[in-house]
């Protein structure tokens, strides 16, 4: 039905134009003044489908559109992804029509001939009695009944009903709202709009319908309210839009309280970047001819650089290719090679999963030949390359791995270059993502450097993100750009901003499930705080929503505001400040969870969760976690990790914490993880447990008995960092063991010294820190 109203008004618009006769091979079914076409074969079925209708003509003017979709949407999508579309994507083409004389009466035949007077065209689409006309048609489709008379056009637009002189209700906030049903309690006044209602008809339609009877009745003088019609352009739009997206548009929520109703966020779909959605889109197409490539992109936090990236992963598995992801942290020291030594070991289960048991023993195969005496190196580098082949962890390929504490980051580059290029090729390219490089280091990036210039064979497609207002121009972002560059390898970079008002107000539409020409008044107050940044935007819309400056309404069955309310309320334009302000409203134990999760870093692991639930002081953040996912500030990824969904909501979080606590706060957390886990084989948690401990190394310190347990608690660090050839990371648990030692221990504890310093020297020496290594073989 929808259908047939978006033709109608589609022909309304082109009401001027004059066509010759033609017949149309499709059953018709005659409503006034209009036909609609439909299929033969469906005219015969008891049930019609939706997607059934051929055209609509109208017989006076003679004219007449058929509605189709696009052939190109059917040939870019697999059968059953077309079956499962919700939505119709249409578009019209005007076509010959027979010419009927129209009824004496028609009120098409009177509104067409009002607009023939006129050499103005947009007044003639704009004519009042068009607006009458399919709000008639869009009532008498969906009602099935013959449409009241709210009013007679015949006595023109200044005469209305008692009804329909009232004033419209007001978009408010901090009204309250009615709580009955009674008839003149709804918002809606006019009779027709009312029996609309009654009879469940969408809530969206009542909307239009009751738009487009003031759009008729008021057009002329100046009197309609903001939601008013302006031309039927805007008329198709939203029909157009119900279309497209039924679910969100046409079906009305039926939840039933405030509490439980949800703003609907489009969270896969990336809004005004198709021009550098084009581009990604391209360079990746260039890689998967054959050729390595680079695209960097920068802008602010939450401008959706993430957003853009992740767009591209269902292509690169359409194609076959691998992707791959690491994201820096600014609270973790883990900033150097171990972020791309993470994503390749992302990249060994990826193979896994991808490929069947044949392919996967050719590959070890493959590796094995390449690798030779040092695939042992390849395993204690890339542990998860054992998902490969059981043999890269035999005891043999252990000992033949003894020379890695004197691999540096040069050849722990090498090495990974070389496995990538055998898991890469034109038919699999890998893309690998690193987010956030603002807090990388030069060791990572000149990896990132041996990968994309290898001239061997490798396929490979590097997309690095970065926040461009934090990074200066002597940052190993840019000096990776111009190794890049001198090394012929193709470079692509740009930089995000705000959305524009149009994809701003999209944005605020989906949301709202509102026609975005109602939400253009609330969308330009949220431009003027937010600048257009989507994450902004929409933490300001929800705190909007909290405030209950944006209150839905159970009766009119949407959204509605005072958008002068709303300018004239202080709400800060800081999002950290409207983060941790909605964060303070939170039960204790959700914030707990939020602030432990904050001083992990980005994510925690599911078992880290687990350990703390086991103490007596953290056994409450287990029921923190569904809360926190449910309000959208964390969500769980199929790694088995918890993430924070952004940035600034972790370090919202972390400001939970007083400044001056914060040290205390990591080390009771590091002293509770270790004694629920002392004993145990908590593998890389152990790391974990010595950064949060470490925070407090002043508590330490005041205490003698805890500096040689927490110092062999930071060299058990540092030698699984060593073990993983991160070796800067290893360096820096290995100083802070260092300096927990007492003044005499060479004396008291001989072969903890002796056994640290070599380590020391070993971690000094593969992280390029020459001098230093010599320094401690010397004492």
């Amino acid at each position: 039905k929808a259908t047939v109203a978006y033709g109608i008004v589609e022909l309304l618009m082109r009401s001027d134009t004059n066509n010759n006769v033609e017949a149309l091979d499709e059953d018709v079914v005659q409503i006034d003044n209009f036909a609609v076409h439909v299929s033969k074969k469906s005219s015969r079925q008891r049930h019609q489908l939706w997607d059934d209708i051929k055209g609509v003509s109208m017989i006076y003017p003679e004219l007449a559109l058929s509605i189709e979709e696009p052939a190109y949407l059917s040939c870019l999508m697999a059968p059953e992804e077309k079956q499962g579309q919700f939505g119709r994507y249409l578009e019209v083409e005007e076509m010959m029509t027979s010419e009927v004389p129209p009824p004496e009466n028609s009120p098409v035949r009177t509104a067409v001939a009002a607009a023939a007077e006129s050499d103005d065209t947009e007044s003639r689409t704009t004519d009042h009695r068009c607006y009458y006309l399919v709000a008639k048609v869009l009532y008498e489709l969906f009602v099935n009944e013959i449409f009241p008379e709210d009013c007679s056009l015949a006595e023109g637009v200044s005469t209305v009903t008692a009804a329909a002189t009232e004033e419209p209700a007001p978009k408010r906030a901090k009204s309250s709202f009615p709580q009955s049903l009674d008839k003149a309690e709804l918002p809606f006044q006019r009779p027709s709009i009312v029996r609309m209602q009654q009879l469940g008809i969408p809530a969206s339609l009542c909307l239009m319908t009751d738009n487009l009877l003031e759009s008729a009745l008021r057009g002329d003088n100046g009197q309609s309210s903001d939601d008013a019609y302006k031309s039927l352009r805007d008329v198709a739009e939203d029909l157009h839009l119900l279309l497209l997206d039924p679910d969100r548009f046409v079906f009305d929520n039926e939840v039933q309280s405030t509490e439980n109703m949800k703003l609907r966020y489009r969270k896969e779909k990336l809004y005004g970047r198709d021009k550098e959605e084009s581009l990604i889109t391209d360079a990746f197409c260039r890689v998967s001819r054959g050729k390595s490539e680079a695209f960097f992109i920068g802008g602010f936090s939450g401008c959706g650089k993430s957003m853009l990236v992740n767009t591209l992963r269902a292509r690169v598995n359409v194609v076959g290719g691998y992707v791959i992801k690491h994201k820096f942290d600014a609270l973790s020291q883990e900033r150097s090679l171990s972020g791309v030594i993470s994503a390749v070991n992302q990249l060994c289960l990826v193979l896994k999963d991808r490929n069947t048991p044949p392919k996967i023993a050719l590959l070890a195969n493959k590796l094995r030949d390449e690798f030779g005496a040092d695939i042992g190196l390849l395993a204690r580098i890339v542990k998860n390359v054992k998902v490969l082949s059981p043999e890269f962890v035999s005891p043999a390929a252990a000992e033949e791995a003894g020379g890695g504490d004197k691999m540096n980051a040069r050849s722990v580059g090498f090495t990974l270059s070389r496995f990538m290029r055998l898991v890469s090729s034109p038919k699999h390219p890998v893309m690998l993502f690193l987010d956030d490089l603002q807090w990388a280091d030069d060791t990572a990036l000149d990896v990132i450097h041996t990968f994309l210039s290898d001239t061997m064979g490798s396929c490979m497609f590097f997309v690095g993100t970065y926040r461009d207002n934090e990074v200066h121009a002597g940052h190993a972002v840019f000096d990776l750009m111009k190794k890049l560059e001198s090394s012929h390898v193709p470079t692509n970079k740009v930089s995000l901003t705000g959305l524009d008002r149009e994809d701003l107000n999209t944005m605020i539409s989906d949301a709202l499930c509102l026609y975005p020409r109602i939400c253009k008044s609330l969308s330009e107050v949220v431009m003027q705080k937010t600048k257009g940044n989507p994450f902004f935007v929409l933490e300001f819309i929800r705190s909007l929503k909290d405030r209950d400056l944006l209150k839905y309404n159970f009766h009119q069955k949407r959204w509605v505001w005072d958008e002068g309310t709303i300018r004239a309320e202080e709400i800060t334009d800081n999002v950290l400040q409207l983060l941790s302000s909605e964060m303070n409203g939170l039960s204790d134990n959700v914030q707990l969870l939020l602030k432990v999760m904050a001083c992990f870093g980005t994510k925690t692991c599911e078992s880290v969760i687990g350990y703390l639930v086991d103490s007596a002081e953290y056994s409450a953040v287990r029921d923190g976690l569904k809360k926190a996912d449910s309000d959208g500030f964390i969500e769980r990824n199929i790694e088995g990790t918890f993430n924070f969904v952004h940035d600034k909501v972790r370090e919202a979080a972390y400001n939970l914490i007083p400044e001056s606590d914060r040290k205390q706060f990591h080390y009771n957390l590091g002293r509770v993880l270790h004694s629920v886990c002392e004993g145990k084989d908590v593998g890389d948690t152990i790391l974990l447990i010595a950064t949060q401990i470490n925070h407090g190394k002043e508590f330490i310190l005041k205490d003698d008995e805890l500096c040689l347990p927490f110092a062999k608690l930071n060299m058990a660090a540092g030698k699984m960092a060593i073990d993983s050839c991160r070796h800067k990371t290893a360096y820096a648990y290995l100083e802070v063991a260092s300096s927990l030692l007492p003044n005499d221990h060479w004396e008291s504890n001989y072969d903890i010294s002796l056994r640290l310093s070599f380590m020391m020297a070993s971690a000094a020496n593969s992280s390029c820190k020459y001098d230093d290594a010599e320094i401690i073989l010397q004492r």
